[in-house]
């Protein structure tokens, strides 16, 4: 019997490796955390995915050809999940839902406030393929790369905001902390500013950060993200953190 238990253990932990390598696992101030963004490996590089270009804008903000710092900065924002991934799910909400109101009120709101040319991977509630988003966002040529998540998990304790950039990113933590320091005025628990290896964060040829404003699992967070103004304060704070990044104030 405890040699039928060991292999059954044995064969559990292989099954747990073989799907963490595709998910990213967090840790923070309340404990573990695992949401379903998905890691580097969990899908090949894009095509246009330019290793050499990452390296360099991962240093220094990189400028699109015939765009300066006092010109309109092309932005790509990635409203997460959609279609038949609806993301997580909780207290009522879809991630996916959430995600794609609060990108299109962020570019509306950088659209009539600031000069951003800004770009959405999704519009509307459609699956978007992982590498169809590192792709779209560099054939934009884009400035810099923001993708917005929720997140979640099994007990409904964890809450708060983290934001995440790519590991050794210059540039991606810059950004990172500009957009963080606006949104932390609309949460209490703040988490930090994070990296981790996910798969739109490594494949953008660009400077990229991954926000996750808070835990759908958890009731508090739940009941502001269901409402149209909180939704709304975060996307003004999700431009105001990236005209910070760009032009300092």
């Amino acid at each position: 019997m405890k040699k039928r238990a060991l292999v059954t253990s044995l064969v559990a932990l292989s099954m747990l490796s073989a799907t963490g390598a595709a998910f990213a696992e967090k840790g923070g101030n309340n404990g573990p955390e695992i949401a379903n963004e998905a890691n580097w490996d969990a899908a090949p590089a894009p095509a246009n995915f330019d290793a050499e270009k990452k390296a360099k804008n991962d240093k220094e903000k990189n400028n699109a050809e015939g765009i300066t710092t006092d010109a309109n900065p092309i932005v790509v924002l990635d409203p997460g999940h959609g279609g038949s991934d609806p993301g997580a799910v909780g207290n009522g909400l879809r991630e996916a839902d959430l995600t794609l109101d609060i990108a299109n009120r962020t570019k509306s709101y950088m659209s009539a406030n600031y000069g951003f040319t800004p770009y959405q991977t999704r519009t509307s509630d459609t699956y978007v393929s992982l590498d169809a988003r590192a792709s779209y966002a560099n054939s934009k040529g884009a400035n810099f790369f923001t993708s917005m998540h929720i997140n979640s998990y099994s007990t409904s304790t964890p809450n708060g905001l983290e934001v995440y950039y790519y590991p050794g990113s210059t540039t991606g933590l810059n950004l990172a902390t500009a957009v963080y320091n606006k949104l932390k005025a609309s949460y209490s628990t703040l988490r930090g500013i994070k990296t981790a290896e996910f798969y739109v964060l490594k494949y953008t040829n660009m400077p990229a950060i991954l926000g996750e404003t808070g835990f759908i699992t958890n009731p508090t967070d739940a009941s502001k993200l269901g409402t149209t103004t909180f939704r709304q304060s975060l996307a003004t704070q999700y431009a105001q953190g990236m005209h910070v990044y760009w032009w300092g104030f």
